[in-house]
């Protein structure tokens, strides 16, 4: 006895579609605070970084190469952006 599917995709292609959908859907809950508190809190000047420590209510600033970041250090920003 023949069985036929009424899906277009074959079985394979309908995991392997499931499993992209699911890591789309997910990925952002994945994502590192420590990468998104760079993406967030990198500024090009001194003056940037300080008036959003001061949003964030931590003191101070510190430098990333040629970028500048709010709060003493990253620890301190990382604590920051959990509490706001």
């Amino acid at each position: 006895m023949t069985t036929h599917s009424s899906s277009p995709f074959p079985q394979p292609s309908r995991w392997a579609l499931l499993a992209a959908l699911a890591a789309a859907a997910f990925a952002p809950l994945l994502t590192s605070s420590a990468a998104e508190a760079h993406v967030k809190g990198m500024f090009k000047t001194k003056q940037e970084a300080e008036q959003r420590a001061a949003e964030l209510k931590c003191k101070g600033t510190f430098s990333m190469g040629s970028l500048w970041m709010p709060c003493a250090n990253e620890q301190a920003l990382h604590k920051a952006l959990r509490n706001n």
